[in-house]
């Protein structure tokens, strides 16, 4: 009996993990993977070489989604009715997981993984999904696709588990590999992982074992979820407690406060000599004290004189991850900061490039006396509070008054005598910052 997988690769990167995830299968047993991908580059679906071209579905323009989540949820919803149909084909009756896999911080996941999450539940199926997290120092606008993406996705009803893949974590693991070859080792991680519990759940033992049953049932846990898999040469490894709470605190996944999740299952792979009594009682009790009253599926697997140990499981049912709590106060942050630069270059704009008061004194020609006693000389106003003046229109931007509801709210605020007040009115009209729709109505652009 095979275990049966859909995994649908999602814009960029996750069309990445679904082609790995294909290729990766074909040399493992008791493993069916069907496999699509959903992309609005139809350049970048030409890449992955593992997923038939009949499975591959282009929506949008066909030139990406402009780094804007809101332009992928928009392609998403426009070819809904195709996307469904290339998911009713493919979700067969004995699929036992389906896998949606995506980039957080792009247009195209971020944007379309929402959509086929509730195209899913509409069929009436159940997802989990892997994500990957933008890195830390990528771009504001990353950050926000990357917020927006996640909270629509994890709203969905059918969406059970989320894993999340920490990007800057692939700086302490493979600080030598290039940007490429480094992606492509997570990727391989990630598709490993389930690849290994599936073939531990075919593996037989004399001691406990997974099931395929309690695999596919463990994400019907909702919440976050994250992987484990660790391997280490059988002589280095003294207790294999402490090796597996390294296991999950030293992953690619984000970090998790392990205390709240809900369920597990791992498996452990090793020599016979490790699995005394002893060891394997302080496992147990390792699950017991940080997961207590959970549901935890512990699979033994003694191999004689193997010279290796690996440790693969899953945690599912957890709080959401520090890590993504932390990007959304740091979008959060940063968005406000980018408003506040934007805001200021249009003010910048509005003002011009120079102040012309020095200049249009100097070039004024001088006047003829005049017999007549001439009239007071309105007390001039200086370029810090001619700036002021902009500052306080630029905020009424929009608004309409009347020609008397605008003089008013000047006086008020400037203490400006008619003349000043005239010739603060002409200038404004002249730059462009006022106008008048109708007579007796002023409206602020």
């Amino acid at each position: 009996m095979s275990m049966r997988f859909l995994t649908i690769g999602l814009g960029h990167c996750g069309g990445k993990i679904a082609n790995s995830f294909k290729g990766l299968a074909k040399t493992r047993r008791g493993v069916i993977v069907d496999v699509c991908a959903i992309n609005t580059d139809k350049a970048d679906l030409l890449t992955h070489t593992n997923i038939p071209e009949g499975n591959k579905l282009c929506i949008g323009s066909g030139r990406g989604a402009a780094r804007d989540w809101e332009e992928g949820r928009r392609a998403a919803i426009e070819a809904r009715g195709h996307i469904e149909e290339l998911i009713r084909r493919l979700l067969a009756p004995d699929t036992d997981i389906v896998l949606l896999t995506l980039g957080e911080g792009g247009g195209s996941g971020s944007g379309i993984a929402p959509i086929v999450a509730e195209i899913i539940g509409d069929l009436g199926g159940e997802c989990i999904a892997i994500a990957t997290l933008p890195f830390e120092r990528e771009s504001v606008k990353t950050k926000i696709n990357a917020v927006r993406g996640l909270d629509l996705l994890y709203r969905q009803e059918a969406l059970k588990a989320l894993i999340c893949i920490d990007n800057d974590k692939i700086v302490a693991h493979y600080p030598h590999k290039t940007l490429t070859e480094a992606y492509e080792a997570v990727n391989k991680v990630v598709v490993e992982t389930f690849l290994d519990l599936v073939d531990l759940a075919h593996m037989p033992s004399r001691a406990d074992r997974i099931d395929e049953s309690e695999l596919s049932t463990i994400f019907r846990y909702e919440g976050f979820a994250t992987l484990s898999n660790y391997k280490a040469r059988s002589d280095e490894v003294e207790d294999l407690s402490s090796t597996l709470i390294d296991t999950w605190n030293s992953s690619l996944f984000a970090d998790v406060d392990t205390r709240t999740a809900v369920g597990a299952i791992f498996g452990i792979e090793g020599p016979s000599h490790l699995f005394t009594t002893l060891q394997v009682d302080r496992v147990r009790r390792c699950f017991k004290d940080t997961l207590i009253g959970r549901d935890v599926v512990l699979g033994i697997y003694p191999i004689e004189r193997s010279p290796w140990v690996s440790i693969v499981g899953v945690l599912v049912g957890l709080d959401i991850p520090g890590k993504i709590r932390s990007l959304y106060e740091l979008a959060r942050r940063e968005y406000q900061r980018h408003l506040e630069a934007v805001e200021e270059r249009r003010m910048r704009k509005r003002r011009g490039l120079f102040e012309f008061e020095e200049l249009e004194a100097v070039e004024k020609p001088l006047e003829a006396p005049r017999v007549v006693e001439p009239a007071p000389t309105p007390t001039a106003i200086s370029i810090s509070e001619k700036r002021s003046i902009l500052d306080f229109v630029g905020g009424l931007s929009g608004q309409s008054f009347t020609e008397e509801e605008f003089k008013d709210l000047l006086r008020s605020e400037f203490n400006l005598g008619e003349q000043e007040l005239e010739r603060i009115l002409d200038e404004l009209r002249y730059n462009g910052w006022i106008f008048e729709p109708r007579r007796g109505v002023i409206r602020v652009l």
